[in-house]
């Protein structure tokens, strides 16, 4: 059984159309849950009449506060992500409930997406990234590699978890590193599942939460998780503007950084010498971390790895952090 999830603040011009959406892919026991959070127009009138669809009611409390309502009066195994501005497409839910059979260690799958509104190149990027990714583990420390109103989810496995959390810091990226530090798998399905409209006012976009130092932060936490049987020899490659948060960090931590190296920049940080790229070859540390923002360096970066450093597993013993 499926519960969809759909969060709504004065979203109702949009929301009959993604409720629909939803609706159209629902078997008999499944539910549609729309959490009105503090509305000032009436969701109430423009929601279809279905035996199946659900209405919560809740003073402005943001979009967490809303979905742990919606979760908390989910009857389903399964949860299914929707924003009121978004669709769902047509096949998206039974491909995702397939997949979820066939894989017990399937913790959620999204799928790709298609971005309507004025997009800047930023979010062209990023669409096309997500959408391109094979593999999301690898792709875990760059960025988040499900789009949210793309996702569904087990229920039990984000309960097991601790659910939303409310915070300073993007909520859906947030789950998807405690399900992946879980033992979890995420995946995406190859086919477009959803359609997300993208405006000046969407939470992404003007909410402090989703910025780049809170997604820093995220991800050290991950790490941090990762490696708290105690401290590690860590390489950075990157000495710029975009690694700086990351050595710093390693210091506070107490890991040592045993190589620093960048393919441009000479110089030190934090008395550690910057050496050229084929420092790494035969330098000895538990794990690299690949802290360089601009376009196109991890591709080329990647690539030199594999010659000088074809030990190292992407994802295991080294990570992409931007």
């Amino acid at each position: 059984m499926v519960s969809w999830l759909l969060p709504v603040r004065n979203g109702a011009r949009w929301l009959r159309r993604a409720v629909d959406s939803g609706l159209a892919q629902c078997h008999d026991d499944d539910e549609f849950i729309v959490i009105d959070d503090g509305s000032a127009d009436d969701p109430a009138a423009v929601l279809p009449s279905d035996r199946r669809l659900r209405l919560l009611r809740q003073p402005p409390k943001g979009i967490v506060a809303a979905l742990e309502a919606g979760r908390a009066a989910a009857t389903g195994d399964l949860l299914a992500r929707l924003d009121a501005d978004d669709r769902a497409l047509h096949g998206r839910l039974d491909a995702q409930r397939a997949a979820l059979a066939a894989d017990g260690s399937l913790g959620a799958i999204g799928g790709h997406a298609i971005i309507e509104g004025p997009l800047g190149e930023g979010m062209t990027r990023y669409v096309a990234w997500v959408n391109g990714l094979t593999d999301l583990h690898p792709a875990l420390l760059i960025e988040s590699p499900l789009f949210h109103p793309a996702v569904t989810m087990r229920a039990d496995a984000v309960a097991a978890v601790g659910g939303y959390r409310d915070g300073d810091f993007p909520e859906d990226y947030d789950l998807w590193l405690r399900l992946a530090g879980a033992g979890w798998r995420l995946a995406n399905l190859s086919q477009t599942v959803v359609v997300i409209q993208d405006r000046p006012d969407r939470l992404t976009r003007s909410d402090p939460r989703y910025r780049r130092g809170a997604f820093e932060r995220l991800k050290m936490a991950h790490l941090q998780a990762r490696w708290a049987d105690g401290p590690r020899r860590v390489a950075v490659w990157g000495a710029g503007r975009s690694a700086r948060p990351w050595i710093r960090w390693l210091h506070a931590q107490g890991h040592a950084i045993p190589v620093l190296v960048d393919a441009f920049q000479r110089t030190t940080r934090r008395g550690i010498p910057v050496q050229p790229p084929e420092a790494i070859r035969n330098a000895s540390f538990d794990h690299l971390l690949v802290a360089v923002g601009a376009r196109g360096a991890r591709a080329e970066i990647r690539r030199v790895l594999q010659t000088l450093r074809p030990d190292l597993m992407e994802g295991q013993g080294w990570f992409a952090v931007c």
